[in-house]
């Protein structure tokens, strides 16, 4: 039995296939390239916009020819075409815990934070002066106007012989800048890193629905730091947009540095459908925080895994079932009168007892057979009903 079959014979009358989230871990390359293959199909039919995360840094994958076979287009959302998120949103408390969580994933202590903030602040109030007093959202290209401390002082200037500043005004803005003017060195470091993703066509609009927008952040190797942002501006870009179906895929190489990954898992909104496809899931985390991982997804498939820890956390995943064993006695007369070759011959020398013992429990697939799956083989897990399957 396939697993879409035994996922249609466990699935109540009100669940719909495409609502359904999978998790593949396991080696097994037949298996998840065609699980993949499933969900790029269901999402074509679907007419869904599609992205990929692919953490692997695999020279060679298989996922341009799945895509290319059902009608997508593969584009690179690393190229600095796309505009992720536009982070600098200071008009809202969420627009600004956004900003706070980005710093803190590029190591901002809480200092840097709020001086950073109160420039920015600093910033807007100037352009809102500027624009006759019409709210002004920042932008990448008008942050790096006010990079120097002489080209604020300009603008400045610029406001007063424009009237709209009189000299104490000027001098008490100029003062603001020099508080915070200390993170404007740090800041453009800063902006040259987020530049690439901030700035170019909205993912969430300029998509075509042919087209499947990549980011191969395994291609960064060990760079943690521009990982965990890329992929934290893709949950940012995806929170904002609640009206279009959009399908997350999530390739993880199962090894390494990973936490920009787990990140991702827990941060990416419920209304945006996910899957991951993952070598081995169980190194990703400890194990607390990778059961509330493992609850995002409602079809669970392992195949052949190679550390024995991972096979073990799966044979507990799985469960146990009552196992019950029959006993087996015999015991021999061995007087001579009752070993006569007629006596023997009937077995009137022995007598036999069967038994059954009590019920024991007993995992319903040992490490050993998870470990020594053969190609094709491994185990779905849905609603708390496993089997195992085979391609």
């Amino acid at each position: 039995m396939d697993y879409l079959t035994f996922i249609r014979r466990t699935m109540p009358q009100h669940f719909r296939t495409q609502e359904l989230q999978f998790l593949v871990s396991g080696n097994d390359r037949l298996i998840r390239e065609s699980i993949l293959q499933d969900v790029v199909r269901s999402c074509r039919e679907r007419e869904e916009r599609l992205m990929i995360v692919d953490d692997t840094g695999a020279a060679a994958s298989v996922y341009p020819e799945i895509l290319r076979s059902f009608g997508y287009q593969a584009v690179n959302g690393m190229s600095g075409e796309f505009c992720l998120y536009q982070p600098f949103q200071l008009t809202t408390v969420k627009g600004i815990s956004k900003i706070r969580q980005m710093l803190a994933t590029l190591e901002y202590n809480e200092k840097q934070k709020g001086k950073l903030l109160s420039y920015l602040g600093f910033i807007r109030h100037v352009e809102t002066l500027r624009h006759g007093g019409r709210d002004f959202e920042l932008d990448p290209g008008t942050l790096a106007e006010y990079s120097t401390v002489i080209a604020a002082e300009e603008k400045l200037q610029e406001l007063a012989e424009a009237g709209i500043l009189d000299a104490r005004q000027q001098r008490l803005l100029l003062a603001k800048y020099a508080e915070c003017a200390s993170a404007a060195a740090d800041f453009e470091d800063m902006l040259y890193i987020l530049y690439p993703f901030i700035h170019g066509r909205d993912i969430r609009t300029e998509v075509l629905r042919n087209q499947a927008l990549i980011f191969p952040t395994g291609e960064l190797g060990e760079d943690e730091t521009i990982r965990s942002l890329v992929m934290q501006l893709l949950q940012f870009g995806l929170e904002e947009d609640r009206s279009c179906r959009i399908t997350l895929l999530i390739l993880d190489k199962g090894y390494g540095s990973r936490r920009c990954v787990l990140n991702l898992l827990k941060a990416v909104p419920p209304h945006v459908q996910m899957h991951i496809f993952s070598e081995d899931i169980f190194t990703l985390c400890d194990a607390a925080t990778l059961a509330m991982v493992l609850n995002r997804f409602a079809v669970r498939v392992y195949s052949r895994h190679l550390a024995m820890s991972s096979a073990e956390a799966i044979e507990k995943a799985c469960g146990e079932i009552d196992v019950v064993k029959t006993t087996y006695d015999v015991t021999y007369d061995r007087r001579w009168r009752s070993n006569r070759p007629w006596d023997i011959l009937l077995g009137n020398n022995k007598t036999e007892t069967y038994g059954t013992a009590p019920p024991e429990r007993e995992p319903k697939y040992r490490r050993e057979m998870i470990m020594s799956f053969p190609p094709g083989n491994g185990i779905v897990e849905f609603m708390g009903n496993t089997s195992v399957f085979s391609f």
